[in-house]
C-alpha cells in the first residue's frame, strides 16, 4: 500500500509541477516524455518500493544469524562474514555501469513514446503521405537500439548476478573443509557444523531475492531521477503578489521586446494602448509576432525588455506584479487552436465558470454563434464530445472555445483569429455579438486576417517583422500604410528580403542535425555482444507483415531462446542439486567418518559444479533477457503496425487511449518478461530438481517436506480468482489517468488561461487515487497470500525437523541426509516465495496482455503495403452518388453527392460550418470510406485494394496543422523522403514559404519542436502546404489551408497553385471560408446540408443571388438595411 501511495503522490506532484510551468517551460515539455515518466518510471519505482521489505528481512536474517554463529564459533563465523562482504563488493561494482545503461534505455523509451504520440496525433497526415510502413520501420530501428542497450545491461548484470549466487555455495564448500577439519580435531561438534552449513544453505534463497532487488534498484535509480527531474521543473517566470485593484479601464504596451530562447527576436520595442469600450485589431504577416503578443499580454511569457501595464480605476499596475490567477480572471484569451476537453458541450462552455447556469451557457453560445449547431446535436448541450472535440468541425470547435471565454465576461478579451474556420455568414453573426461586447466596462483585442473582422476595430495596429509600423483606423491605414494595403489586398511582396539580407538556407551546423538522423547512424558492434543484442529478423518481419493476432503467437520466433534459457536453467539447477548432494556425502562419508581426503574430493567436485552453474546462470540470464526484449520489441512493433492499419474513424474515436496501449500495456508485459519470466522459470525448474533430489535421498522425508505444496497450489488458485477482477479494473483506471494526463498536458494553456489548475489537479488526484484504491484491493489479497506461503514454508521446516530428528535418533537416517534436507528445503521454498512475489507482475501483465490481444483482434481495414494495382494518373476525379453518415448521427453528412472535376481545374468548396466540407476532403483523401457511392480517377475505381496507391496521388493539408519533431526541411520531406534540397526549395516557393525561411537564422534547418508551437500558425500551414506540393500529387486537397496566412501570402500561394494546376493538368480542391480564396478558383461548389446547392464560377454564383452571394456579402462586410439596400 505504501508503494502505491508513493506512486500516486509522485504522479500528483509531477502534474502539479507541470501546471505551474510558464510558456517557455511548456514549449520544452514533451507529452510523450511526461507519459513515459508517469508510467514506466513510476511503475519501476513502485516495483522497488514493493520489494523494500526484502533487504530489511534479509539483513535482519544475516545479522541474527551472524550473532548466533559468533556465539557458536567465531572462526567459522569469519567465513560467513567474508561471503557477505564479497556479496556487497560484487553488488557495488556492478552498479555504476548498469545505472548508465538503464538511464540511456529510459531516455530512448521516452523518445520513442514522444514520436509515437506525434504519429498517432498526426495519423491523417501519416496516412495521406502513405508513411505507415516508414513509421513502423522507424520504430523498429529505435526499438532495436533500446533493445541493444537493455540486453547490454543484462549482460553487465549477468556475471555479477551469477557471482552473487555462487558465493554462498562457495562459502558452504569452504565451510565443509574447515568445519570438517574442526570437527575431526574436536574444536566443534557435528551439530554446530550442521547448523553452520544449514545457515549458509538457507542464505542462498534470500541472496537470490536480494540480488534481484539490487538489479531492480539499479534500474530504478535512473527512473527516480527522471521523475524528480519532472517534479523539480520550475517556471522561470515568477508569479506576482498583487491582485487587480479596481476596474480595468485600459492597457498600455510600452517599448516591449521579446525573443525566444533560440535568440530569434520576435517583437522589437512595440508600443500601443487600448481603452475601455474600445476594440483594437492587430494585423501582420505570418511570423510577425501576433500570437506571441497575445501570449505576453496573458503573461505566458515575460518580455525581454519593456512591459505591459494595466490601467485601473485605482492606478496603474505592471502585470509582472499581479498574481497570474488574478490577471487571467480579468484578461481572457481565445487561442487560434481551439482545444476542447472530453465532456459535454455545456461542460466545455462552462469550463472557466463552473457555477454558470444553463441560461448563462445558452447566452454565451448565442453570442458565439454556436446555439444553432449545438441544438441540432443529438443531445444538444448535453452531447458528449469526443476526445479534443474530434466529432465536431473546426468551425464548431472554434465557436465553443469562443463561448467558453465569453461566459466569464473578462474585462479584456483577446481573440487570436478565432473565426478562421467559420463561414462568412456565421462570422458576421459573431462579429455583431462581439461588437456589442466592447462597452464601457470591456475591451476587445482581436488578431485578424480577414478584412471583415476589421469592421469591429476602432483602431488597427500593423505589425511587420516584430515592429509596429502604423496605428490607425481602417480608412486611415488604407490611405497611408503600404504594409496594411499589401496585407489586406494581397498586392506586392513586402516580405521578400533583399539579396544582401538573405541568409544561408542550408547551414551545416551540428545543431541543425536532427536527433533521429544521428541515432540512425549508430554503428553496430561486433562479436558475441553484437550477436546477443540483435533482434531475430523473423520476429521483426512477422510484426511488419501484420502477422499474429495474439501475444502468444508472437513468441514463436523467439521460442528457441526460451528453450535454451530453460535448458541452461535446468543445468544450473542440476549443478546446484549436485553441490548439495556432494556436501551431504562430504558430511556423511568425510566429516562423520573422519576422512579428510573424501572431504577434499567432494569440495573439488563441488567447485567444478559451482563453475558450471556460474556459466549456466550467466548465459541463461543473457538468453532470457534477449528473448524477453525481443518479445517486447515484437509486441510493440506489431501493436504499432496494427494501429497504423486501422481506419481514421477508429483513431478519432480512441484519440488518447491509443498511447496507453503502446505504453502501459506493452510496458507491463515487458516488465514481467524482463524481471519475472526468467525468475519464474528458474524457480520452477529449481523446485522440480530439488524435489527429485529429495525423493532420491529419502522418499518418506520428501513427502513430509513437500506436504505443503498442494496447499500452496490451492491458495494460489483462490488468490488468482479473487484478485484477477481487481487487476482488470486497475488497468481501466490507469487508462483513465493517462488519457486525462495526456489531454490536460496538451491543453495546458487553456487550463491556465481559465485558472483551472487546482480543479484539474484535484481531478487527476481523484482518478489516480481510484487506481491506487483498486490496486490496494488487489494487494490486500496478496498480503494474505504471501504470509500464508511463509507459514506453509515454516510448517514444512518444523515437520522435517521433527520427523528427521526422530529418524536420526532411531538410526533410520544419517545426519548428513537430514542436513542435506535442510539445505534442499531452503532452496525449494525460497523459489516458492520468489514466485509469490512475481504474481503481482504476472497479474498486471495478464490484464495488459488481454488489452493488447483485444487491440490486435480489431479488424484491420487498410493495407500499408503498396499494391500491384495502379489507378489512372491523369484522369478526371469523379464522385458518383457519394453518401456518408457518422455512426452516432441519424442524418447523412453528405447525401447522394455527384461531381466531376476535370484535370487542370482548381475547385473551391464553400458552405456554412458543419455542412460537410471537411468530411468530403477526408473521403477524397481516402481517409473515410463512403457509405454508398463511388470515387473514380479516370476510369479506375478507388477501393481498398488500391487505397495506398491512390493516396500517393493525393496531397492533403488538414485543417488543424501540427508538425513532427525535426526541422523544417524534414517536415517538408515527409511526403517524399528522398527529395533533394532543390526540390524542397521549389516546393517551398510554390507554397509561399520560401521568403519566410529566408528570414530564419537556420533556414530550412530551423528546429521544429512540440508540434511546431515555436512557429506561428501561418508558418505551420505554409510548411504543410510545401509538404503537399513536394509530393507532386495529381490531386491536391486543402482543408482551410489559407485560413491562417496573410492576404499577401495567400495571393502568392493561389497564383502558384493555379499555375501549377493548369500547366501540369492536376486537380486542386480547396475548402475555403475566406471567399477571396474561392474567388480565385475556376469552379466553386457550394455545399448545404450535405448536398451540392450551387455550382459555378464566382461571377455566375454572385449573379444568382443565392447562398454564395450572401456569404460573399458577409465576407466583405456588406449588409442590407431595412430598405433592402446594400450598405458597406
Amino acid at each position: 500500500e505504501l508503494s502505491l501511495w508513493v506512486q500516486h503522490t509522485l504522479r500528483s506532484r509531477a502534474f502539479d509541477s507541470i501546471q505551474k510551468l510558464d510558456g517557455a517551460g511548456q514549449d520544452a515539455l514533451r507529452t510523450g516524455q511526461v507519459i513515459s515518466r508517469t508510467n514506466s518510471d513510476l511503475q519501476q519505482v513502485h516495483t522497488l518500493l514493493q520489494m523494500c521489505p526484502v533487504p530489511l528481512a534479509v539483513l535482519t536474517y544475516y545479522v541474527a544469524g551472524i550473532a548466533v554463529m559468533l556465539w557458536m564459533s567465531p572462526s567459522m563465523t569469519l567465513i560467513v562474514i567474508c561471503v557477505l562482504a564479497a556479496l556487497a563488493i560484487t553488488a557495488l561494482r556492478a552498479r555504476r555501469r548498469v545505472f548508465a545503461q538503464t538511464g540511456l534505455a529510459s531516455d530512448r523509451l521516452a523518445h520513442m513514446t514522444e514520436h509515437m504520440r506525434e504519429v498517432l496525433e498526426q495519423i491523417s497526415v501519416v496516412k495521406s503521405c502513405v508513411a505507415e510502413l516508414r513509421e513502423t520501420r522507424w520504430l523498429d530501428g529505435q526499438s532495436r537500439q533500446m533493445v541493444r542497450v537493455r540486453i547490454g545491461a543484462a549482460i553487465s548484470q549477468a556475471m555479477p548476478g551469477a557471482t552473487m549466487l555462487a558465493l554462498p555455495v562457495i562459502g558452504q564448500i569452504v565451510l565443509l573443509c574447515y568445519g570438517g577439519w574442526s570437527v575431526m580435531n574436536g574444536r566443534i561438534d557435528l551439530g554446530t557444523f550442521v547448523a553452520f552449513a544449514s545457515f549458509l544453505a538457507m542464505l542462498t534463497g534470500p541472496t537470490r531475492v536480494l540480488a534481484s532487488f539490487l538489479v531492480i534498484a539499479q534500474r530504478t535509480q535512473a527512473s527516480v531521477e527522471r521523475v524528480f527531474a519532472l517534479i523539480d521543473t520550475r517556471s522561470r517566470m515568477e508569479d506576482g503578489t498583487e491582485s487587480v485593484e479596481g476596474q480595468i479601464i485600459g492597457l498600455d504596451v510600452e517599448k516591449m521586446s521579446f525573443h525566444y530562447d533560440n535568440g530569434n527576436r520576435i517583437l522589437n520595442e512595440i508600443s500601443f494602448s487600448i481603452h475601455a469600450g474600445e476594440t483594437v485589431a492587430v494585423v501582420g504577416a505570418s511570423g510577425s509576432g501576433k500570437s506571441t503578443l497575445l501570449m505576453l499580454l496573458a503573461r505566458f511569457y515575460d518580455p525581454t525588455s519593456g512591459g505591459v501595464w494595466l490601467n485601473t480605476t485605482t492606478g496603474q499596475q505592471n502585470i509582472r506584479d499581479l498574481k497570474l490567477t488574478a490577471l487571467r480572471r480579468r484578461v481572457g484569451v481565445v487561442f487560434e487552436d481551439a482545444f476542447l476537453f472530453a465532456g459535454t458541450v455545456a461542460e466545455n462552455i462552462a469550463y472557466g465558470h463552473p457555477q454558470a447556469t444553463q441560461d448563462d451557457i445558452r447566452r454565451a453560445a448565442d453570442a458565439a454563434g454556436a446555439s444553432g449547431f449545438i441544438n441540432a446535436l443529438p443531445q444538444g448541450f448535453n452531447t458528449r464530445l469526443a476526445e479534443r472535440g474530434s466529432n465536431l468541425s473546426g468551425g464548431q470547435r472554434q465557436r465553443i472555445a469562443l463561448a467558453r471565454a465569453l461566459i466569464t465576461a473578462p474585462e479584456l478579451l483577446i481573440l487570436d483569429d478565432t473565426t478562421s474556420a467559420v463561414d462568412a455568414g456565421t462570422e458576421a453573426e459573431i462579429n455583431t455579438a462581439l461588437g456589442r461586447y466592447a462597452d464601457n466596462e470591456h475591451m476587445l483585442l482581436v488578431i485578424a486576417r480577414r478584412r471583415s473582422t476589421l469592421q469591429l476595430a476602432d483602431r488597427i495596429v500593423v505589425l511587420d517583422k516584430g515592429r509596429v509600423v502604423d496605428i490607425g483606423t481602417q480608412a486611415e491605414l488604407d490611405a497611408r500604410c503600404p504594409t496594411f494595403r499589401s496585407l489586406m489586398s494581397g498586392e506586392g511582396d513586402f516580405l521578400a528580403l533583399a539579396p544582401a539580407e538573405q541568409r544561408t538556407l542550408w547551414p551545416t551546423t551540428q545543431a541543425a542535425k536532427s536527433d533521429d538522423a544521428h541515432e540512425r547512424q549508430t554503428p553496430a558492434g561486433k562479436g558475441f555482444v553484437d550477436r546477443m543484442t540483435r533482434v531475430p529478423e523473423r520476429a521483426v518481419q512477422m510484426a511488419l507483415a501484420g502477422h499474429g493476432r495474439q501475444v502468444s503467437s508472437l513468441l514463436t520466433p523467439v521460442a528457441w531462446m526460451f528453450v535454451i534459457a530453460a535448458l541452461l536453467i535446468a543445468l544450473d539447477s542440476a549443478a546446484g542439486v549436485g553441490v548439495l548432494v556432494l556436501l551431504q556425502r562430504g558430511i556423511d562419508s568425510g566429516v562423520a567418518a573422519g576422512d579428510m581426503s573424501t572431504i577434499g574430493i567432494c569440495a573439488l567436485l563441488a567447485l567444478c559444479l559451482v563453475a558450471i552453474g556460474w556459466c549456466c546462470y550467466a548465459l541463461q540470464t543473457i538468453f532470457a533477457a534477449r528473448a524477453a526484449e525481443s518479445v517486447q520489441h515484437t509486441v510493440r512493433l506489431r501493436s504499432f503496425s496494427h494501429l497504423l492499419r486501422l481506419s481514421l474513424p477508429w483513431h478519432e474515436k480512441h484519440i488518447d487511449s491509443r498511447l496507453t496501449r503502446m505504453t502501459v500495456d506493452v510496458d507491463s508485459l515487458a516488465r514481467f518478461l524482463q524481471n519475472g519470466l526468467a525468475s519464474a522459470a528458474t524457480s520452477i525448474v529449481t523446485m522440480v530438481a530439488i524435489a527429485a533430489a529429495m525423493f532420491w535421498l529419502d522418499p518418506i522425508l520428501a513427502l513430509t517436506a513437500l506436504s505443503a505444496v498442494p496447499v500452496v497450489i490451492l491458495a494460489t488458485w483462490i488468490y488468482r480468482r479473487l484478485s484477477s477482477p481487481a487487476y482488470a479494473q486497475a488497468r481501466l483506471e490507469i487508462g483513465k489517468v493517462n488519457s486525462t494526463l495526456q489531454e490536460k498536458v496538451s491543453g495546458m494553456r487553456v487550463v491556465q488561461s481559465h485558472g483551472q489548475q487546482k480543479q484539474e489537479a484535484a481531478r487527476l488526484r481523484a482518478l489516480s487515487d481510484n487506481f491506487r484504491a483498486t490496486r490496494v484491493r488487489a494487494q490486500k489479497y496478496l498480503a494474505v497470500y504471501f504470509p500464508f506461503l511463509t507459514l506453509c514454508t515454516e510448517a514444512a521446516y518444523a515437520a522435517v525437523l521433527l520427523i528427521g530428528a526422530t529418524r536420526v535418533a532411531g538410526g533410520e537416517m544419517t545426519p548428513g541426509i537430514l542436513a542435506a534436507f535442510f539445505l534442499l528445503l531452503g532452496q525449494f521454498y525460497g523459489p516458492v516465495q520468489q514466485l509469490s512475489g512475481i504474481v503481482d507482475s504476472w497479474q498486471q501483465a495478464t490484464a495488459s496482455g488481454k488489452h493488447i490481444n483485444a487491440l490486435l483482434a480489431t479488424e484491420e481495414t487498410e493495407n500499408i503495403e503498396p499494391s500491384s494495382i495502379t489507378p489512372g494518373t491523369g484522369g478526371a476525379l469523379r464522385l458518383e452518388a457519394l453518401t456518408f453518415r457518422y455512426p452516432e448521427k441519424t442524418q447523412p453528412v453528405l447525401d447522394n453527392l455527384s461531381l466531376t472535376i476535370p484535370p487542370g481545374t482548381v475547385v473551391a468548396v464553400v458552405g456554412r460550418s458543419g455542412a460537410g466540407k471537411s468530411t468530403l476532403i477526408k473521403l477524397l483523401a481516402g481517409l473515410y470510406s463512403p457509405g454508398s457511392g463511388q470515387i473514380r480517377v479516370g476510369e479506375r475505381l478507388i477501393d481498398a485494394a488500391s487505397l495506398s496507391d491512390y493516396r500517393r496521388q493525393t496531397g492533403l493539408v488538414t485543417q488543424d496543422v501540427a508538425l513532427f519533431s525535426g526541422d523544417i526541411a524534414e517536415n517538408i520531406r515527409y511526403s517524399l523522403p528522398d527529395s533533394s534540397d532543390t526540390e524542397v526549395e521549389i516546393a517551398a516557393r510554390q507554397a509561399g514559404l520560401f521568403e519566410t525561411v529566408q528570414h530564419l537564422p537556420l533556414g530550412f534547418r530551423t528546429p521544429v519542436n512540440n508540434g511546431g508551437t515555436d512557429l506561428s500558425a501561418g508558418q505551420r500551414q505554409l510548411i504543410a502546404l510545401a509538404r503537399a506540393h513536394l509530393a507532386q500529387a495529381h490531386i491536391l486537397l486543402l482543408d482551410e489551408a489559407t485560413a491562417r496566412i496573410d492576404r499577401s501570402a495567400e495571393e502568392r500561394l493561389m497564383t502558384s497553385l493555379t499555375r501549377v494546376t493548369h500547366t501540369e493538368k492536376r486537380i486542386a480542391l480547396i475548402v475555403a471560408h475566406r471567399l477571396t480564396t474561392a474567388r480565385r478558383c475556376d469552379v466553386i461548389v457550394v455545399i448545404d446540408k450535405g448536398c451540392i446547392a450551387e455550382y459555378g464560377s464566382h461571377e455566375q454564383l454572385i449573379a444568382t443571388h443565392g447562398l454564395y452571394a450572401r456569404l460573399w456579402r458577409d465576407s466583405i462586410g456588406q449588409t442590407r438595411d431595412t430598405q433592402g439596400e446594400v450598405i458597406g
